[in-house]
């Protein structure tokens, strides 16, 4: 099997999130007990639930990114096997599967704050509830085998991105 996309910056960014709303919850709790316990402070209590809600929101919404977003895809073209891995909190999700499973293969683009531009290829899995998202870069090569296995979708990035004429 031949590695076809990677992409360990987001595991590593999400670990250090991880980190920065674990001690964001800590200090809420802190702050929750010294309001009970030492001042009886309203203000003690309201810095308490900003923090522990907001420690509870990111990890909610970090986790909600995560969940369709692929860490790497390994494929072989001759024989149609494919390794899928998907990061979730504890463990990464390995879904093993042959590339004919693998469907829908298409380009989206999501605008962000300041319109910053994030692209991805979307497929489906047949065991995979969701849609399968791949993060690509403008300026990543993209494996020859991956442009045979979705054609038009990397076409269509090409395209969007300005490596391509249209």
């Amino acid at each position: 099997m031949k590695r076809l996309l990677d992409n360990p910056s987001k595991v590593r960014r999400w670990y250090l999130f991880l980190g920065f709303f674990a001690v964001a919850f800590l200090y809420g709790l802190w702050e929750l007990w010294l309001a009970a316990v030492v001042t009886g402070s309203v203000i003690g209590y309201l810095f308490a639930a900003i923090f522990i809600g907001g420690a509870i929101y990111g990890v909610r919404a970090m986790l909600a990114e995560a969940h369709d977003l692929v860490v790497s895809f390994d494929a072989d073209i001759e024989s149609g096997n494919a390794t899928i891995r998907l990061w979730r909190l504890f463990h990464m999700k390995q879904i093993d599967t042959t590339l004919d499973q693998i469907t829908g293969w298409h380009h989206f683009v999501q605008t962000g704050a300041r319109d910053e531009r994030s692209h991805f290829l979307l497929a489906r899995e047949k065991s995979h509830d969701g849609m399968l998202r791949f993060a690509l870069e403008p300026e990543m090569t993209i494996p020859d085998e991956l442009r045979r296995i979705a054609p038009q979708a990397i076409t269509d990035f090409e395209r969007a991105t300005g490596w391509q004429e249209v």
